[in-house]
């Protein structure tokens, strides 16, 4: 690679960085994967207490608070936060 090809690549990259930084749903890296796991899981009805528990750590009802605390602060479109709660109700029941 001569010195043309690796400044190339190099801007390549850094626009791909800037425009991965650029599409985040949140600026908190934690906030950003919360609201990835849940927006992935929502189609199903929500994540299971397994997955959420493995991945994050808590339990679904601390996941489901956490995630709506972190919701106000996003770049999420309101389409986005309707799937949200219809599979993360904010009201869970202990049950669930």
């Amino acid at each position: 690679m001569n010195k043309r090809e690796y400044r190339q690549w190099r801007q390549r990259r850094r626009a791909a960085w800037i425009e991965h930084k650029r599409d985040r749903k949140h600026p908190d890296g934690e906030a950003a994967r919360i609201i990835e796991f849940a927006s992935m899981w929502a189609p199903y009805g929500g994540a299971t207490e397994e997955e959420i528990l493995v991945r994050f750590g808590m339990t679904p009802n601390r996941f489901v608070e956490r995630l709506w605390q972190v919701i106000p602060g996003s770049n999420c479109v309101q389409g986005e936060i309707r799937n949200l709660a219809s599979a993360y109700p904010r009201n869970r029941r202990a049950g669930k």
